[in-house]
């Protein structure tokens, strides 16, 4: 699957972690995964599978430890989208 563009991507991640939205708080690119939307390490792993499903990619583990916004998961699913079509 394509990246599309990174508002298609937002609305991709936007679908991924509403569940995870217990506090119905309005998602940004800024909204912190951890802090603001209270997600724990195993429910973290279930986003990060949901986005490598819905695009077959593979984040690396560095990645996976950088990755604190919304806006950052965006950009680094985008990213290695555009790096697999490009492979």
């Amino acid at each position: 699957m394509g990246a599309g563009s990174q508002d298609q991507v937002f609305g991709k991640a936007l679908s991924l972690l509403q569940p995870f939205n217990a506090n119905n708080i309005e998602i940004t690119r800024e909204t912190e995964i951890g802090t603001d939307l209270e997600i724990d390490s195993v429910a973290g792993l279930d986003v990060r599978m949901e986005s490598e499903d819905s695009y077959d990619i593979s984040f690396p583990m560095n990645l996976i430890s950088e990755i604190r916004t919304v806006g950052e998961l965006v950009d680094a699913v985008h990213k290695l989208v555009r790096e697999k079509e490009n492979a």
